[in-house]
């Protein structure tokens, strides 16, 4: 079979597929087997019990359910609450301070979560009805608290880089601190923007001293818990102390033990946190292993090899190719989630990616920010939906068009970080060990 033929049955079936509802692990995996089989016979097939046990036994992927793990029991242990409310203590007093705390909450809670998801809901359930109680501009209070849960996947420890650099073969502690400055970079762009639009729009947010309840000032020693389990977890990588893997498993330790102190670990919390992180983990890995099996086909039927000759002998430039490739992934974005995006994507183009001369470990922070404008773009944007869920009724298009400013500021973002890398790169090469 030409491989021409071939790619078109692999796109139909795969769009067929998706367009039908079938869930993304079982849709890329089916299409590997179909591919594999039309193009090797039953031979092919094979392949697939070492494909299948070589991504399941993997120990860099322990990370994700530590990780994971950690985020649960801080979230439903009360501790992410307790947290915010020192963080407003501490940003309260400026103008629409309680703006510029969903981000700041979002920055940190993201470094002790990975997930984009849980950050917006963390901070989303405490935020939401204490703001639109004293007035602030829903659409605003919507839109910041969605873009600041992006922040989930760029500031480490972060769950998309863990799979990125298991399927790219890079470092993930690397990939860890190269996400710190733009992460912060991000943060700091966010409230810079608020800070504008507050100057614009006084109307927005309350006056300040307005009622609504003024926190007691210890409050903020609540902020100093979290921020130490941020510094243990990625101290412990920066210094070389401990691996990525190790330190997932201290900080999912070190959050039971915050959990204790604040007398809220449970049974039942633990019990609930072990759940949802099964959960979780269960659709990544079945995510990964039908991803792994129709990258194991596209390699072996030379469907990868082809394609990744077509791009390059289109002629584009690199910058050019760069354009091409942000453009795809913002297309994707609206429609497939991150995880999938990855794993559809780079058994193609990283070949490309790599002859075009990008450093690997930079295109891993542009791919997670891409992958975080997917998280906040309709209609498939996954941070759109929690806050959706939570907001109290609100309409579903307040939510998205309160995100858009920030989908402008995500690109300004990597803008920032094409023609200064060094912003990503500077941090991995102060690392020890």
């Amino acid at each position: 079979m030409s491989l021409e033929l071939l790619t078109l049955i692999l796109v139909v079936s795969l769009a067929i597929m998706l367009m039908a509802g079938q869930w993304t692990a079982f849709a890329l995996g089916i299409c590997g087997v179909l591919v594999l089989y039309l193009s090797k016979g039953m031979l092919g097939l094979t392949a697939l019990s070492s494909v299948v046990w070589n991504n399941a036994n993997s120990y860099i992927l322990i990370a994700v359910p530590m990780f994971l793990l950690m985020g649960e029991i801080i979230l439903r242990s009360g501790v992410s609450g307790y947290f915010y409310r020192g963080v407003v203590v501490l940003l309260g007093r400026l103008p629409g301070g309680l703006l510029h705390a969903n981000i700041a909450s979002c920055a940190v809670f993201s470094a002790v979560s990975g997930s984009s998801v849980a950050t917006a809901a963390t901070v989303g359930t405490v935020a939401i009805p204490e703001m639109l109680k004293r007035g602030y501009e829903p659409r605003t209070v919507f839109g910041s608290l969605a873009a600041g849960g992006t922040l989930g996947i760029l500031i480490p420890p972060s769950i998309i880089m863990v799979l990125y650099g298991a399927l790219v073969e890079e470092s993930i502690a690397r990939l860890f601190m190269a996400g710190v400055v733009p992460g912060l970079l991000m943060a700091g762009v966010f409230m810079i923007f608020i800070a504008v639009l507050l100057l614009l729009k006084p109307h927005y947010a309350p006056p300040r001293g307005a009622a609504g309840g003024k926190p007691p000032a210890g409050e903020v020693l609540h902020v100093f818990p979290v921020l130490g389990l941020l510094v243990v977890v990625l101290g412990s990588i920066y210094a070389g102390i401990a691996t990525p893997t190790e330190a997932s498993a201290l900080g999912a330790a070190g959050a039971i033990v915050l959990a204790v102190g604040y007398r809220s670990f449970t049974r039942r919390i633990f019990t609930e946190s072990l759940m949802a992180t099964v959960k979780t983990t269960c659709m990544v890995v079945l995510i990964i292993i039908g991803a792994q099996i129709l990258s194991t086909a596209l390699t072996y039927s030379g469907v990868s090899r082809a394609v990744s000759e077509w791009i390059m002998g289109m002629g584009l430039g690199k910058w050019e190719f760069f354009i091409a490739l942000v453009v795809l992934y913002l297309v994707l974005g609206c429609f497939v989630d991150g995880i999938s995006m990855i794993y559809m994507t780079l058994p193609v183009l990283l070949p490309v990616v790599k002859a075009f001369g990008f450093d690997l470990i930079w295109f891993g922070v542009i791919l997670t920010v891409l992958i975080e404008l997917g998280q906040i773009t309709p209609p498939v944007g996954l941070n759109l939906f929690t806050i959706h869920a939570i907001s109290g009724g609100a309409k579903f298009s307040e939510v998205a068009v309160g995100s858009m400013p920030y989908v402008v500021l995500m690109l300004l973002v990597i803008l920032l970080l094409c023609f200064w890398p060094e912003i990503a790169l500077w941090l991995p090469t102060t690392m020890r060990g």
